[in-house]
């Protein structure tokens, strides 16, 4: 069995990374407000952007890595559990914001070794917000981040939420509720402690990973609302995330889950 890469080998693949979710972030913003949105088959909307950047992500991803796995949302087959090393891809997590010309919107990309998630990155290039996680190293355009520790949420706390969450729950959160149209972007303000926490609903293994990299480099966790952790393996089929999960800084989850009542 091949032995896993040194640490400068991952901060080369990291670099990498970075570098190809900027240039794909170029080639997004060339249909920025010009986008013809159409309809796929599970309603949601796909844009000649989000195959024109996934295609160039695939590009380089398997010609400087040949004999890894690649799986991208616009991809429409199941992942390959068994890789030895996977990449997971969404071109343009938020395409709904981006069709509309809201600038909260990016590039995510994360990578998996052994079923293990070793880093992610995520590129917002409306705001040129650049995210990376990898190890106990979270980065916020170049500068260390960790997501906040509130002994008692007020009036000035922000909750990110999915858009449908006032469908599924009533809540008693006494600060600001707000969904801003990406997961991976609701994820990683958590990391860097902008917002308290982040519902997670109606979600895909590429929704959550790269944003996961990041808070769990900041001091950040995703669970259910019972307190499970969320499991990568369970979802690489590509398959729809079954449960609402929760971003949050550790110990902090049970706070935000008590304030919660489904309906």
């Amino acid at each position: 069995m091949p032995m896993e890469p040194m640490a400068p080998e991952w901060d080369q693949m990291l670099k990498f990374a970075e570098e190809i979710a900027r240039k794909g972030g170029a080639i997004a913003l060339n249909h920025y407000g010009k986008a013809d949105p159409q309809l796929k088959y599970d309603m949601s909307l796909v844009t000649s952007a989000d195959i024109e950047v996934q295609s160039f992500l695939e590009n380089e991803i398997t010609g400087a890595y040949p004999h890894h796995a690649f799986f991208g949302e616009e991809s429409g087959t199941g992942a390959i559990r068994d890789a030895e090393h996977l990449w997971v891809v969404d071109p343009v997590d938020g395409t709904a914001a981006f069709s509309s010309q809201l600038p909260v919107w990016g590039i995510s990309i994360s990578h998996f070794y052994e079923g293990e998630l070793k880093f992610g990155v995520f590129y917002m290039p409306a705001t040129d917000e650049f995210y990376s996680g990898m190890g106990k190293k979270a980065l916020f355009n170049g500068k260390p981040v960790r997501a906040r520790l509130d002994d008692q949420v007020d009036n000035e706390s922000v909750l990110l939420t999915y858009s449908r969450f006032h469908q599924d729950f009533t809540t008693n959160f006494p600060g600001k509720i707000r969904s801003m149209g990406s997961s991976v972007a609701h994820i990683a303000y958590v990391a860097r402690g902008a917002a308290w926490g982040a519902l997670l609903g109606r979600v895909h293994i590429w929704d959550i990973a790269p944003g996961m990299a990041v808070l769990k480099a900041a001091g950040g966790e995703i669970r259910d609302l019972d307190g499970n952790l969320f499991n990568p393996a369970d979802y690489m089929d590509g398959r729809s995330v079954d449960r609402i999960f929760l971003a949050a800084a550790k110990g902090q989850h049970d706070q935000i889950a008590r304030l919660l009542t489904a309906k």
